[in-house]
């Protein structure tokens, strides 16, 4: 969660563009789970239940990656235009983080459990796949929370206490943009979804005229 404005040298250079890379694989899965998701929606709306849970956790995993991206590129273009110093730029990132952590892991929850008994009853090696890389994503992100977000929640309260690098008009501008990148990631789902349901329900009604 370390941000800095020194963006030269190869280094640097290198750890951008993976970042990019992470941002493009990230944009990737959150825009397939959103369209994935979107696909059942009407169908998920019908029989209700656990197949209507599961398309929701689909649908807030994807929301929490966009909202990822959005909040990543926000802090760097922030920080880079000095709105913000680095270490206001830690902070924001981390306000963001913590408000993402257990929406993510209450669905990876849901998600790993449902691929685990998907696996066990299809036997099949994509399932099972699926399966571990769920678990892997999983312990990755609860381990992730357990070790990063008391620190990550004492440095934002701290931070909001007065001390460090503390600026209540900044303060501010960080709790508005932690709002606005996850309304836009949340409306970025809702847009794809609500495509994809369109799609599908175009398509199924013109394979039966």
């Amino acid at each position: 969660m370390q941000f800095t404005t020194n963006l030269s040298g190869r280094g640097s250079c290198m750890n951008m563009f993976l970042l990019f890379i992470l941002l493009l694989v990230n944009t990737g899965i959150s825009f397939w789970n959103a369209y994935a998701c979107g696909a059942y929606l009407t169908e998920a709306k019908i029989i209700g239940g656990w197949t209507r849970f599961m398309v929701w956790c689909g649908l807030i995993m994807s929301a929490c990656g966009f909202t990822w991206v959005y909040l990543t590129i926000v802090t760097l273009v922030t920080v880079s235009f000095d709105i913000f110093t680095a270490k206001q730029g830690e902070i924001l990132f981390k306000m963001g983080y913590l408000a993402l952590i257990l929406p993510i892991i209450g669905s990876g929850m849901a998600i790993w459990i449902q691929s685990l008994i998907q696996a066990y009853r299809s036997r099949s090696f994509g399932d099972m796949a699926v399966a571990g890389w769920n678990t892997f994503a999983q312990v990755h992100n609860t381990w992730q929370a357990a070790s990063s977000a008391p620190s990550a929640f004492e440095d934002v309260m701290e931070f909001f206490s007065g001390d460090g690098d503390s600026d209540s008009a900044k303060g501010a501008l960080m709790i508005l943009l932690v709002i606005v990148v996850i309304a836009g990631g949340i409306l970025t789902t809702a847009a794809i979804a609500r495509w994809a349901d369109r799609r599908i329900a175009i398509d199924v009604v013109a394979s039966r005229a």
